[in-house]
């Protein structure tokens, strides 16, 4: 009698741990949701191999007036580019795109990449805890 009542419970519990661990594989090899240019050269950069530990976008002088004037309907959008490397140095670049963020090229002399796409910046931000769940794989990865 014991044996008939325990396999429905252990059914039970293989069945939501294969939902558990099928939930946190999804999530594990889902591509990251990029959510600034920095986020989008960061892609590139790792596609070549180039360790980093910042990268930095900001705009100068006179482009800065009008995108913060009239925001991103202004076109085209261009960014200056600051990469810190591992050993403290800093790579300099410059980003152009067809708006504020799609159709975006990086271009950094030191590496070799010269006017490069990158990928669009998505609309959609992640929920907070998608966040900590990536950064934790992340940490997991290291």
């Amino acid at each position: 009698m014991r044996f008939s009542r325990s396999v429905p419970i252990l059914i039970i519990t293989v069945l939501t741990a294969a939902c558990v661990l099928t939930g946190a594989l999804a999530i594990a090899l889902r591509p990251r949701t990029i959510t600034s240019h920095a986020d989008a050269i960061a892609v590139v950069l790792e596609q070549r191999g180039i360790a980093h530990e910042r990268i930095v976008t900001a705009q100068v002088w006179p482009a800065a007036v009008n995108y913060y004037a009239y925001g991103p309907s202004v076109y085209p959008y261009s960014a200056t580019v600051s990469v810190t490397l591992p050993d403290g140095d800093i790579a300099l670049g410059s980003l152009e795109c067809a708006d504020d963020r799609r159709r975006c090229r990086v271009s950094i002399a030191r590496f070799g990449i010269d006017r490069e796409p990158i990928p669009d910046i998505s609309a959609l931000r992640p929920l907070p805890w998608m966040a900590w769940v990536q950064r934790l794989i992340e940490l997991v990865q290291q």
